[in-house]
Formats: C-alpha cells, structure tokens, sequence
C-alpha cells in the first residue's frame, strides 16, 4: 500500500489513533469496503430465501405464525391492540412494527421493557383483549424476562425471535412464537466474526413486515376498506398524492355495495348489478394472482443460467475423495438411513435421472451434500427439537448443485 494513500498530518488532539485519513477513491482500503458492502448483501438475501423456504416447508412455523394471527385478531376485535416490546435494536424494530400496523388502521403501540417498570405499564389493558408481542432474537433479553413478572396472565404474549429454544421461548406464558430461523452457518458471529446485529435484525423486521399485512387482511378482510383507511392515514407526502385516486375511487365503490346491502327493496337489476361488480372483482383478484404466480415462475433461473460458473474448488473435492456415493433422492421417511450416510461418507451426490436415459459422457446436473456440513445442520435441528419433516428440507436447504 502505496504512502500517498495517507494524510501525512500529524495526529491532533481530536485526530483517531485505529483510522487513517484517505485521499482519494483508488485506495485498497475502500476497495475491501467494497468487497464488506457486497458480501453483507449477499448473506442479508440468503437469510430472507431461507426465511421464505422455512414458512413453505415447515409446518411448525406455518401452525405457530397462524395461531398468532388467530390471538392478535381476536384480541383486536375484542376492542384491544397490539402491543409490541423490545431491547435494544429490537426495541427500534418494535418502533417501526408499531407504525406499520397503525399505518395499516391496526391499533398498535410501543412499549420499552425498562419504561414498562415505571409507569408505562399501564399502557396495557388486559379486559379490552390487548395482545403483546416480545422482540427477542436470542430469545434470552434480560429485561424481558423481567417484564413477564409484571404482565397480567390474561394478556397473551407472542414471542417474535431467532431462536426455537430459550429462556423465553419455554416459559409457559408464551401463547405462541413467530420464528425467523437463523442458521448457525448464517449467523453474524460466523460470518463477519463479531455478534452486530445485522441479519437477525432483518429477520425480524421482514417476518413482522409480513405479519402485518397478513394482520391487517384477516381483520379488515375488505381490500376497498383497507385501501381506504389506508389512504386516509396517509394524506400527505408522496403516498398520499399517490393514493388520493385510491381512496376517492374505494370511498365511492364502498357506497355503492352499502347502498346495494341495505336496500331491501331494490330492483332486480340493481342486484344484478351489485353481482356483477362482486363477480368482476373476484375475477380482477383471481387475474391478479395468476399474473402474479407466472411472474414469480418467470423470475426463476434457469438451469443452465444458474451453473455457467462451476464451483471447481467442490468438484475438485468430490473427484479427491474416496467416500463418495451416488443415490437418486433423500429418503423420505427413513431417517435412521440419512445420518448413516451422513456418518459413513464425505459427499452424498444425489442424481435425480435415470442413467439408463443418459449417455455416460454427456455431463448433467447432480446435488451435492457436503457431509461434514449435513451432520452441523442434523444436530443443530436436534437440539432444538426439530421433526424430521422439518430436519429434511434444512438438509435440502444446502444442497449444491454441481455439473458432472
């Protein structure tokens, strides 16, 4: 590294003894900087594709994220609101969580665990159906716990964290969990050797984003309503030049289907008109999602776009090693037989076609199954008490796809 690169001022009495001053764009110094900012982005877009993954494969999740919608609406139509709790980062998702869900005519509110204890408890009221939810990504905050101490046992409380087993997460006044796994090989510890909290704290404000557009369709089932209230909330900056439209064209076409409901007397053609505005836009929606699911199957790579570059380092592995062996899929049921292979052997290639139907010098896509990596996987899902049916697509989850 070339000196110029450096201030050769002298340090002052404000100047810092662990940073240089640079001088222009062309210093290596910038150049890692660079490199730090793509491979944060990177690993930040594989945690949220394994978040998507775990609430497509894992029925716990899916039947922990529905049971808290089911509290949180009920408490909401009971006359309560959504009250949400954190630490630290967590505190500032909770903060952003909170204006969401207001944003979205889903009362909500902010509550910090250390305030809680001096006054700000009151901000719950367990007879009108209030719902709490804690923000804890290692499930072990301290202040926390404490709070529990002091919550009212009629209020239910929702866990929102990283971690399937903690101090929280087994404590009986826990009504359900919204979990955003984060494996250990994806950890911030592991990837950047330092605990910051980066891709925990996303995780948790992409699960709770979902949440509460997810909340705020099965309590406002009506999408004019929504559309409407949330405009209203919004009548200044940006979105509310952007909705303004919206919300007169939602406003019209609530008056139209309450003048149709509660006019008992009206002629045949004006229910026949009201039908047809429903049917049109129950189509308009069915339209919408099948637009919507052929772009998501449109945006997916294809198999000879996604391995133009192999990874030679693996391959060359695989050809070095003489524990190698080839099956067509991961059983389904038997368990007992995957972690003999996982013992038994350095790589698992699993190779989905038939070889009769394939010429042996022509070269096809197969998997591949870093065994050492597996065996991490299988008894990190162990420990935390993980299914089978959960265990399986975790290992599928780490697949390689390689060219032979």
């Amino acid at each position: 590294m070339s000196f110029n690169s450096f201030s050769s001022t002298p340090l002052s009495r404000d100047s810092s003894d662990i940073s240089i001053h640079i001088n222009n764009d062309s210093n290596p110094v910038l150049e890692q900087g660079l490199r730090t900012v793509n491979r944060v982005l990177s690993t930040q877009a594989k945690a949220i594709d394994y978040l998507s993954r775990q609430y497509e494969r894992s029925e716990w999740s899916k039947n922990e994220i529905k049971k808290s919608l089911r509290i949180m609406n009920n408490g909401l139509n009971a006359g309560g609101k959504i009250i949400i709790s954190g630490m630290g980062k967590s505190y500032k998702i909770a903060g952003k969580s909170v204006a969401t869900l207001n944003s979205l005519s889903v009362q909500s509110a902010l509550l910090h665990p250390s305030e809680a204890l001096h006054g700000d408890l009151g901000i719950i009221r367990e007879e009108r159906g209030d719902v709490l939810l804690m923000i804890s990504a290692s499930g072990n905050t301290p202040e926390l716990l404490n709070l529990l101490n002091y919550i009212p046992e009629t209020v239910p409380i929702i866990l929102v964290t990283c971690t399937k087993h903690s101090k929280l997460s087994i404590l009986p006044r826990i009504s359900s969990m919204i979990y955003a796994e984060l494996p250990k090989r994806l950890s911030e510890k592991n990837l950047y050797g330092m605990s910051a909290p980066t891709i925990s704290t996303t995780l948790c404000l992409t699960i709770l984003d979902a949440t509460s557009m997810a909340l705020a369709e099965v309590y406002i089932n009506d999408l004019n309503i929504r559309k409407k209230r949330f405009g209203d909330r919004h009548p200044g900056g940006a979105i509310g030049q952007e909705t303004a439209v919206e919300r007169s064209t939602a406003f019209s076409q609530l008056k139209i289907d309450s003048s149709t409901q509660t006019s008992s007397t009206g002629s045949s053609n004006s229910i026949s008109s009201a039908s047809s505005i429903c049917e049109l836009r129950n189509k308009s929606r069915s339209l919408l999602e099948e637009e919507t699911e052929d772009a998501i199957n449109q945006e997916e790579p294809k198999e000879a776009d996604a391995f133009s570059v192999l990874d030679l380092v693996l391959l060359n592995k695989i050809k070095n090693s003489n524990h190698v062996i080839t099956i067509n899929a991961l059983p389904d049921h038997d368990e007992l037989r995957v972690t003999s292979l996982l013992i038994a052997y350095d790589y698992i290639l699993i190779d989905h076609k038939n070889s009769h139907d394939e010429s042996t010098t022509k070269s096809h896509i197969m998997q591949v199954l870093e065994c050492s990596l597996g065996q991490q996987v299988y008894r990190a899902a162990k420990i935390q008490g993980d299914d089978w049916s959960d265990i399986k697509w975790k290992l599928e989850d780490v697949l390689v796809k390689v060219s032979f």
